[in-house]
């Protein structure tokens, strides 16, 4: 019987993130689970405004980088070789999205990656508030990095 049924690859879709992809590939293969990928774009607010007129100024910006992501992906699953996956680019919070994939696929394991120096604290890209570690309701593996 496997441990994790389901492995949520939590990807920046860095160069960094190549190592920690590989890892939650085996991780998945090993355990017969399925493999999800997630990126999450997350952005400043995009409305700039002047009394009772606000302007959208970065839609243009955020869709290009939702549309870049879908593609590498794309590329980073078909590289992985995996049998059962799926992957999703996600807008919003980070740490919200995540907690809500959890919740809602049923996700037993996290893999992230982090440079050592600052651990946990760089969990999903930045800084980890303390109380998200309380609201997962699943394992986390974090790939060491090594320095930033």
């Amino acid at each position: 019987m496997s441990i994790y049924k389901h492995i949520l690859l939590a990807t920046d879709l860095s160069d960094d993130s190549a190592v920690v992809s590989r890892k939650a590939a085996a991780l998945a293969k090993l355990h017969h689970a399925k493999l999800s990928i997630a990126h999450i774009v997350e952005s400043s607010p995009p409305f700039y405004g002047i009394g009772e007129i606000a302007v959208n100024i970065e839609l243009d910006n955020a869709q290009q980088l939702e549309k870049e992501a879908h593609k590498k992906i794309k590329a980073l699953a078909k590289k992985l070789d995996v049998e059962k996956i799926s992957n999703w680019v996600l807008a919003g919070d980070k740490h919200d999205e995540i907690i809500k994939l959890i919740e809602k696929h049923h996700i037993d394991l996290i893999v992230v990656g982090a440079h050592h120096h600052r651990g946990l604290s760089l969990l999903f890209g930045v800084s980890l508030p303390g109380n998200m570690l309380r609201h997962l309701l699943c394992d986390i593996i974090v790939v060491n990095l090594g320095p930033l």
